[in-house]
């Protein structure tokens, strides 16, 4: 029996819907050649290589900073003048002001581990023609966290992203505006600035975060794994390009006087690490490596350490101590220390 409802013509695509596609893919692949071109967030390699996006304002590099990718140092890790790295998480960040040392480009973000500061590490390696020294704390390698995404998902998430457009439009903006010569602060020498410690604020914080993180002996092992990956991928890299750069592995006082029983843990780990770098054979046209145990006999003498005046909670401290640390691994004009 013939169906009493009528049939329905086949739907036809006019025109109108074709060119409205064309438009709307042509609108988005101009909105993502612009962040990809300006490049602010670093995730490309074109940040500062035009003029329209050589000098970014104040607002897009504290933005950059505070995001916490490695690849937004690239341009600052290409066009630095100095020989000298300093790489780390939010220790170096917090501790350490390089203003007075021209010579020396701190690279850090928080929450950095292995897997980020090996990132920085290959950036460095690759993008320098001279041999260069790369200065890195080694804090307290776990296992590494999975990466949220992976690059391809990262970049094109950079891409659309409506955050980026915004940062590029203020980037292109600022640099029309600026006259040739002038230059950009890039990225910020002075540390992370710290207010008043309430310390049973700073015991409750530093207990939630430790309990974030797996310190079972199976992750401390896969944590040493990671530091030896890291350290043989330099060896990789010296040999490949022919240059042999230079670097220290540094491992500081975990914490101050009053600090819950994690210290044991750490420095016991740190005796682990030591023993690794000691057992570990040279490698034939690969780097410089070596490794400094300064948490026993830390610069400034263990009393100066202990003092929690000296740290902006349990697990930072400020910058007088990180100066004397410069003093040790870089011997330099010693800059003048800022009041704390």
């Amino acid at each position: 029996m013939p169906s009493s409802e009528p049939e329905k013509p086949p739907v036809r695509l006019t025109r109108g819907w074709w060119t409205g596609l064309s438009v709307g893919l042509a609108l988005l692949t101009g909105w993502c050649t612009l962040n990809v071109l300006v490049d602010p967030t670093g995730e490309f390699g074109q940040s500062g290589r035009h003029a329209f996006n050589r000098h970014p304002p104040e607002s897009v590099i504290a933005a950059g900073e505070s995001g916490n990718n490695p690849a937004f140092f690239t341009r600052a890790i290409r066009e630095h003048v100095g020989d000298v790295f300093l790489v780390g998480a939010s220790r170096t960040w917090r501790g350490f002001d390089t203003c007075q040392r021209p010579d020396i480009l701190r690279v850090a973000g928080s929450g950095w581990g292995i897997r980020d500061l090996t990132q920085v590490e290959r950036t460095i390696l690759k993008a320098r023609r001279t041999s260069s020294t790369l200065l890195i704390e080694v804090g307290f390698p776990t296992t590494e966290r999975p990466a949220i995404t992976d690059p391809a998902q990262a970049a094109l998430s950079t891409a659309l992203s409506p955050r980026t457009t915004l940062l590029s439009l203020r980037t292109i903006g600022h640099s029309l505006g600026k006259s040739p010569g002038v230059s950009s602060t890039y990225p910020s020498c002075a540390p992370l600035a710290a207010g008043p410690t309430d310390w049973e604020q700073a015991d409750r914080s530093f207990r939630y975060s430790v309990g974030l993180f797996d310190t079972s002996p199976e992750s401390l092992d896969q944590g040493r794994r990671n530091l030896q990956a890291m350290v043989e991928q330099a060896d990789q890299l010296c040999r490949q390009t022919g240059i042999r750069h230079r670097l220290v592995f540094f491992s500081l006082p975990a914490m101050p006087v009053g600090a819950p029983a994690l210290d044991t843990a750490v420095r016991a780990n740190t005796v682990r690490i030591g023993e690794q770098f000691a057992h570990r054979p040279p490698s034939s046209g690969g780097c410089d490596i070596r490794y400094m145990d300064l948490s026993r006999s830390p610069p400034g003498g263990a009393a100066l350490w202990r003092d929690r005046d000296q740290w902006s909670d349990y697990t930072h401290f400020k910058p007088r101590l990180g100066a004397l640390v410069l003093g040790v691994l870089s011997p330099g004009s010693e800059p003048p220390l800022r009041p704390d």
